[in-house]
């Protein structure tokens, strides 16, 4: 089979398609013929050996899948040769044939678009249990996004609007803001000095209930002080490159709360949650709830390019690679 691997740390410029062999599913796994599958900023931080999750070379790059199910493993109940499905797997996505663990492969709903929910399916997931599991988001309540013309951020957007919350996006230019207003997001700010202002202006004199945060940096200082009483700061991830610091007082003196969110988390241990929030979303995206726009490419040698990219934080939306 064709498969994108890495074999050196050298970012993706040194990702390379070749011809490798099939793999074969083991205990509690499925085997799944690829037909599409995201591209993310993980991949990007794989083929430079910054990811939490650390992988030997030769790998090859991808975390989210949809196709067809095409051998199973031993141990495995409630799937069938020849199911449409979406699964996450760890690495070895952006290959023709990948194995997933049967906890983390799930039924593709009737009518639900596979290149759509390729792209979407690990940052929406990532965004539905962070607003609800960890942000417990209920309608009415403000969410800030930042970094919302990304994968996460646009998929927060439409998710938080889903659970019938009001939406302030972040963002660093006008093409972006564009994109999050396209979306469905309320009002859509660019990143600056007076964000807390420009926010509150927006959100009828007060603070938010939300944040929504994948980027870090110097938009977390600001948006730290954008939560009013009982607010819930959700980390997500560091894309903007600063680990940001949040002072204890201010979260003390409002009752604030800062929360880590990481979908591996719920992989690992919380399975039926998974489960739950991936019903939620591929639900979404059928019902066309959930429609960030992905970025389609037709082949693997275009990836590498796609993860630079994202890398540089010029990508709008959701990539993803469809195979023929």
């Amino acid at each position: 089979m064709r498969a994108l691997i890495c074999t050196e740390f050298d970012g993706p410029p040194s990702l390379s398609v070749t011809e490798v062999e099939t793999p074969a599913p083991e205990t509690g796994e499925v085997l799944i013929q690829v037909t599409a599958a995201g591209i993310c900023f993980a991949d990007v931080l794989m083929s430079r050996n910054k990811h939490q999750n650390k992988h030997e070379p030769p790998f090859s790059t991808g975390m989210e899948v949809v196709g067809v199910v095409s051998a199973l493993g031993p141990d495995v109940d409630g799937f069938r040769l020849g199911d449409k499905v979406a699964a996450l797997v760890y690495d070895g996505g952006h290959a023709e044939y990948v194995c997933a663990k049967v906890n983390e492969v799930f039924l593709l709903p009737d009518g639900c678009d596979p290149v759509a929910a390729a792209a979407l399916l690990s940052v929406a997931l990532t965004s539905e249990i962070a607003l609800t599991e960890k942000g417990q988001i209920k309608p009415g309540e403000t969410v800030l996004i930042g970094g919302a013309a990304g994968g996460v951020g646009l998929s927060g957007v439409q998710l938080a609007k889903f659970h019938g919350a009001k939406v302030i996006a972040a963002v660093s230019d006008v093409e972006k803001a564009q994109a999050c207003l396209a979306a469905g997001a309320d009002t859509a700010l660019l990143y600056g000095d007076d964000l807390r202002d420009r926010v509150k202006a927006a959100n009828d004199g007060r603070d938010v209930d939300i944040v929504l945060d994948p980027v870090g940096g110097d938009f977390a200082d600001t948006a730290a002080n954008c939560l009013d009483w009982d607010g819930r700061y959700l980390v997500i991830g560091f894309a903007g490159g600063g680990i940001p610091k949040f002072a204890a007082n201010r979260l003390l003196v409002k009752n604030r709360s800062v929360l880590g969110v990481v979908l591996g988390y719920y992989r690992w241990q919380k399975p039926a949650r998974l489960a739950l929030a991936a019903k939620v979303v591929l639900g979404a995206i059928r019902d066309g709830a959930l429609k960030v726009p992905p970025e389609p490419l037709d082949t693997l040698d275009a990836v590498p390019d796609a993860m630079l990219k994202i890398e540089n934080r010029q990508m709008i939306g959701k990539a993803v690679v469809r195979f023929a």
